[in-house]
Formats: C-alpha cells, structure tokens, sequence
C-alpha cells in the first residue's frame, strides 16, 4: 500500500519530521548547554529566574526572598524541570547555580562532576536584583504572558535605576495597563505549560514552510499607541526612573533623540492628554517649556540608531556645556562603546551519520539517579531506541505507511 489514509503517515515522512522539529529546537535553543558562565565573572549575559529553587530555599520567618540567576546552560542542564522565567540579557552578572543562594537545587552540574554535591560557592557580591528576579516586570510588576499581552515591551538600556527592567508602553506613558483593548499579539504559549495532550496529529504539509514565513508576522510588534513612537524608529531607550536619577542623561543631544515620552499618571489617553495640554497653556509664556514641563512629568529618553557614535563625539571634543555628559559617560561607557553579549559555543547539529537529538539531553538528567538505577534506565533507553529504528527500518525502505495502530502495537510488545 503507497497512498496515505487519515492519521498515517509513511517512516520516511516520519522521520523528516523529526529532523524539522530538531532544527525548530536548535533555532530556539542554538546554544551549546556544556559550561556554566559562574568561573568567568561578571557578564552581559542571557539570564533565567528560577521560581522552583525560590520558593523552596530555606530562610527564616520574616526573611526576604533570595532572589537568584542561571546563565543559558545552566537553565537546560540543571534546572530543566523547574519553574524557569526568562529575563533576557543583564550586565556584570555571575551566574548563581550552586552557589549559596541556591541551596535547593544542590551544586552546579557542569561545575561538579558529583551531582549530590551541596550548593556551596560563594555567591557573587556585584550582582544585583530586582522583581524580575521573581517574575514580574515594569512598574506595574506583572508577570509576563506572551498568551494573553497584547501590547509591546520594551527594555531599559541604561538600567543603573530599575536594573534594566522591560516596560509595557501605557506604564511608561503612565496611563493603567487594561485602560485600552488590544487583542493578544502572540498565539503560542512560552510560559512552561505543558500542552503536548492538545497538540493534533501530525501532518506533513509541503506548504508548511512556506506558510510559516508568511505567518511571522504574527511575532512582530503589536501597533503603538497613540503618541508612542514605532519600534522601528528607535534602537533603544533610558526610562523615567533612571534619566529622573542621572539628570545629565537629558544632555544627549536633540538629534539622536526622538520627542521625549513623558510619564504622565493619568487614567486614560484622554486624561493624559488634557493634562499635558492644560500644563503647556498655564505655562504657555515660558520661554522653556520642554524644561518647565519635565520638572512636573518625568519622561524616558528615545535614542536613534547610531547614537553612540554621537555620544564618542562628544567625549572627543570635550566641549565645556557637555562635561556632566562627558563624565556620566566615563562612567558607564556601554553608553557610547560596543556592549557585547556573552553568547556560548553554538550547537552543532550532528549529519546522519553521527545522529544525535535534543532527545538525548533528557538522558542527563538519569544522572541524578543512583547508579545502579542510571545504568539501567540507559540501558533500557537505548534498547528502545534501537527496537524502534529497526521497527521502523523496513517502511522507511519500502516506502510503508505507519499507522498509529502499528506504533501503539510496538510499545505494547516491547513492554
């Protein structure tokens, strides 16, 4: 039999569908997860909250959360199973797998070779935390849900205030999350939900591919809201909170600058706006108005693509009316100079020949186990393994459908 019937599809189909759905994992995970950044220091880095090893570290009655952060190799290797909330890229960071802030998960796998070891490293004293850390974000301090957000966010570059934390655009313009109906912009959950039982059948689609491209747009920004600029005309941007703190911040020159957003509490778009017109007519006869008005509403800074070139300019020419700029970028100089993210080795996606999957990453995790027990959880993995390749060897040859009836009958024998 060579055509197809309803929920059947041929080994061959099978098995390229398996090698897709490991080239959609290495483009979601292109890292090589072997080394924990912890020896290396401080980085810019990609980091991850672990909310299981919060909630059962140990701590006395009253105490504050301990908050902690695992680099990206970390996250995959020793915290798979846990309650993981991503927090994008932070600097000077030093990861805090198996370190004293994270009793609960015991030592770092990649750091020991003993996974019973206890989690005993010195933590680093540089690093610093905020609500992120426990899952939350903006001012608001909501937790993110890409199922039900529909607005944009968008991360503080300068982050010396509110620690590079990510802000929907009604926080900073200071009007209530809710305030305006917006339909949910994504439609895939990344929150760690399992939704493996709600998945269909798998069919093989020729035309998938190319629907796929067609469809990325679902990803992009959601439309901005009145009076906020698009993602497309600025690279980045200060908050309130830290241009408030650093006033030499609003030194930056006008034309690397969008119009200032100004943080305006309000109830509606409405209310901001009548509150921003009423302040400009009072103050209508001031020679200054863009000054008077930022001393009553604080605003966030928008800067154009290649603004730092501009901010190395300033330095070199050393003019006298930029020296609160020029010494605040001596400071933080990933202002005006490249600001690298530490990225690990990327995964190699292995040939036919020497066949590997993210599948077998689950493996490690019998590492944990007694040994007598690891040793025969491999050994049974990979009798399986290779029951199933030989299973399935003869259809792929003859061009044969599988049926599920067949894969079912399969396990059922091989129990």
């Amino acid at each position: 039999m060579t055509g197809s019937t309803e929920g059947s599809i041929t080994a061959p189909e099978f098995l390229e569908q398996q090698s897709l759905l490991e080239k959609e994992a290495l483009e979601l995970m292109p890292y090589d997860p072997q080394r924990c950044t912890f020896t290396d220091g401080a980085l810019r880095q990609q980091l991850y909250a672990c909310l299981t090893c919060l909630k059962n570290q140990p701590k006395s009655e009253g105490e504050k959360p301990v908050f902690s952060g695992v680099c990206y190799s970390c996250s995959i290797q020793c915290h798979s199973t846990h309650e993981l909330v991503e927090l994008f890229t932070k600097r000077n960071f030093t990861c805090d797998c198996g370190t004293t802030r994270m009793l609960y998960n015991g030592g770092c796998r990649l750091r020991n070779t003993d996974p019973k070891l206890p989690a005993d490293d010195i933590p680093s004293s540089s690093n610093r935390y905020s609500n992120n850390f426990e899952g939350t974000f903006c001012s608001c301090e909501q937790p993110y849900n890409p199922l039900e957000e529909t607005g944009n966010m968008f991360q503080c570059f300068f982050g010396e205030v509110c620690n590079e934390d990510w802000f929907h655009e009604e926080c900073l313009m200071g009007i209530p999350r809710g305030s305006i109906e917006r339909k949910p912009k994504h439609n895939l959950s990344r929150n760690g939900k399992n939704i493996l039982e709600t998945l269909p059948e798998i069919e093989i689609d020729e035309d998938a591919a190319t629907r796929t491209e067609e469809n990325d747009s679902s990803e992009e920004d959601a439309t901005p809201l009145p009076g906020f600029p698009s993602a497309d005309d600025f690279e980045c941007l200060i908050c309130w909170k830290c241009v408030d703190k650093f006033k030499a911040l609003d030194l930056i020159p006008r034309s690397v600058r969008l119009a200032d957003i100004f943080h305006v509490e309000s109830k509606s778009l409405d209310d901001r706006a009548s509150q921003l017109k009423n302040y400009k007519e009072t103050h209508s006869n001031s020679k200054r108005l863009k000054t008077t008005t930022s001393k009553n509403f604080k605003f966030s800074i928008f800067l154009k693509d290649g603004f730092q070139s501009s901010l190395k300019s300033i330095i070199s020419q050393n003019e006298n009316h930029y020296e609160p700029l020029i010494s605040l970028l001596r400071q933080f100089p990933f202002l005006y100079e490249d600001d690298p993210i530490y990225e690990p080795p990327e995964e190699i996606l292995h040939s036919e020949t020497e066949s590997s999957s993210m599948f077998d990453l689950g493996t490690k995790a019998l590492e944990s186990l007694p040994r007598e027990q690891a040793i025969e959880g491999l050994q049974a993995y990979e009798k399986v393994k290779q029951k199933l390749s030989q299973f399935l060897r003869p259809f792929a040859q003859e061009g044969r459908i599988v049926t599920k009836e067949e894969i079912k009958r399969f396990f059922e024998d091989t129990e």
